[in-house]
């Protein structure tokens, strides 16, 4: 009798040394891809060729302890969490959890990696982690230990080929750096990334924010005439996201883009975003779209929208938190079928063991059903994740 998970992390992360997985990087290219050392005070840090150094400690915390723990100096081999999936498996089981969607390192990961300037040393560092994820460490457990592939930043053609490879190896869904076209902003040659996710069945999330620091001109969007006067003062997309926390921003830049136009079917994965804020965003999104909208219509020609952005969002993104009480209190503003509960282990966001304490204090008086559409059946839906036999 098939019975579903009972709580699902949406968004934790593998924190392991480089030096445990580089071996699958093509030979050609391993020299210039990540590689473990240690620094002056004693911490585990990373290095890839041509670039300085970087510890992660904010990310090696593992459940220490707020009154042990520092923010440098840390280790791989004293933090729980940076082990071999069996003992994963074991700290899930401690944290009563029954699967979690793994993404890779946030300091020495994919926005490290994204600075190799050889595309091909680049395209091969994320070809390395795919297939050491795939195939040496969520193999030992599919179902409990969900795997985020990675996208490289070298331009549309090897975003999707890496996207495809990603579904081939059986992950459930891939994290963006950049927009798929390797830049700052969106572009209509992306549609070939989202067609390719649709039809592959692999999802495509955010975390956090994407990468906007290689284009100094802070434009976030291309419109259908870049009038330099206007564009010199203000522009629309800025406007409208003028009271978004970080990753709304990029999902102004999609909405204004008219992606969700063109792929109606088309769901965002926007992890590590929290909650609390996103009603007021919604809100705001509106007023400052029809502030702004009839200069726009005029000087960047920019066509109006169907619908009002905060409709939109609300239709295509779903959102990651963690402790969130003031989020879960107005949560029927973003829609509880979009919310997904996170442990963020092992970083020092998470409360590995003790999640439960987090998830009693973030649900207190919410009804059952909704308590685990948010901490399984969304995360279960959204992921394509079957159910557990």
């Amino acid at each position: 009798m098939a019975s579903e998970y009972k709580r699902i992390s949406a968004d934790s992360h593998l924190e392991v040394p480089a030096d445990r997985w580089n071996h699958r990087i093509h030979e050609d290219f391993r020299d210039k891809g990540p590689h473990s050392l240690t620094l002056a005070d004693g911490a585990d840090g990373t290095v890839i060729d041509g670039l300085e150094p970087r510890q992660n400690p904010m990310d090696l915390y593992g459940g220490k302890g707020r009154d042990v723990w520092k923010p440098f100096g840390q280790t791989y081999e004293n933090t729980p969490g940076t082990g071999g999936p069996d003992q994963r498996i074991h700290e899930q089981d401690i944290d009563n959890c029954a699967a979690e969607v793994l993404f890779p390192a946030v300091v020495v990961g994919p926005r490290y990696w994204a600075k190799i300037k050889d595309p091909a040393a680049q395209k091969a560092v994320f070809r390395g982690w795919n297939d050491w994820l795939a195939e040496e460490y969520c193999s030992y457990a599919p179902d409990r230990l969900i795997g985020m592939g990675a996208i490289p930043t070298t331009g549309i053609d090897d975003a999707v080929a890496e996207l495809n490879h990603c579904a081939d190896l059986g992950l459930h869904a891939a994290v963006l750096t950049t927009f798929p076209n390797g830049g700052v902003r969106p572009d209509m040659a992306d549609d070939l990334f989202w067609e390719t996710s649709l039809k592959r069945g692999i999802r495509v999330t955010i975390h956090v924010e994407l990468d906007r620091s290689s284009d100094p001109s802070g434009q976030l969007l291309d419109y259908p005439v870049n009038d330099p006067e206007a564009l010199k003062h203000t522009e629309l997309a800025f406007q409208v996201q003028r009271f978004a926390r970080v990753g709304g921003t990029n999902v102004v830049q999609l909405v204004l883009s008219r992606l969700f136009e063109r792929y109606p079917e088309l769901t965002v994965g926007c992890l590590e975003m929290y909650l609390g804020w996103v009603p007021f965003f919604l809100e705001m999104a509106d007023v400052r779209y029809n502030r702004h909208i009839h200069w726009a219509e005029d000087l960047l020609k920019f066509k109006p929208l169907d619908e009002m952005p905060s409709e939109i969002i609300k239709r295509h993104f779903n959102w990651g938190f963690q402790q969130d009480r003031a989020g879960i209190e107005l949560r029927h503003h973003i829609g509880v079928g979009h919310l997904m509960w996170a442990a963020d282990f092992p970083h020092q966001e998470s409360d590995w063991p003790n999640s439960s304490k987090v998830i009693e204090h973030n649900f207190s008086g919410v009804p059952e059903e909704e308590i685990y559409a948010m901490t399984a059946g969304n995360a279960i839906e959204f992921f394509g994740l079957k159910t557990r036999v």
